[in-house]
């Protein structure tokens, strides 16, 4: 069975994704939109112009960037250091606004893993044990056709391993 199933039989063809002109807040907001409907989703998907192609793949943005832009940009904020209790959380809110209204192109994961739909599951598996992360993207000739998430392939081997028992 493991060897039958391909990457286009575990992605997600409706994947979070925004242009890549949209700031890091507008990021956050349609990655939380994307968990209302699938919480183990961890990921949104920057999209933008190439020549005369669209929704050319640019990089994406993570649960793991956005935390690394709060602890560089707020987290280490001086101001939020000497703070009094009563202050913090304008400090808080004046440092979060900042940090999510900055492009996306210094917040973006450029290294994205990728699958071509074709791939058996053990190339997946192979993938996100080399790559570390919890979701690869699946594109044919340049275009985007899906999401896969480490959620999806475990549910698949998971369940593929009981029925064997």
């Amino acid at each position: 069975m493991l060897f039958r199933k391909r990457a286009w039989d575990l992605m997600r063809e409706d994947f979070a994704s925004v242009d890549e002109s949209a700031s890091l807040a507008e990021a956050v907001r349609v990655l939380r939109e994307s968990q209302k409907k699938t919480p183990e989703n961890n990921v949104v998907l920057v999209l933008g112009r190439e020549g005369s192609r669209t929704d050319v793949l640019k990089g994406a943005v993570s649960i793991w960037t956005v935390l690394a832009a709060l602890d560089e940009n707020v987290l280490r904020d001086h101001e939020l250091k000497v703070a009094e209790e009563s202050d913090f959380d304008k400090a808080f809110a004046r440092a979060s606004a900042a940090c999510t209204h900055v492009a996306l192109d210094g917040h973006m994961e450029p290294d994205v893993p990728m699958l071509k739909p074709t791939d058996p599951l053990p190339v997946v598996l192979e993938l996100f044990l080399r790559k570390k992360r919890g979701w690869a993207v699946v594109a044919e000739n340049g275009k985007v056709l899906g999401v896969v998430l480490v959620a999806d392939l475990y549910r698949t081997l998971s369940n593929d391993m009981v029925n064997t028992f």
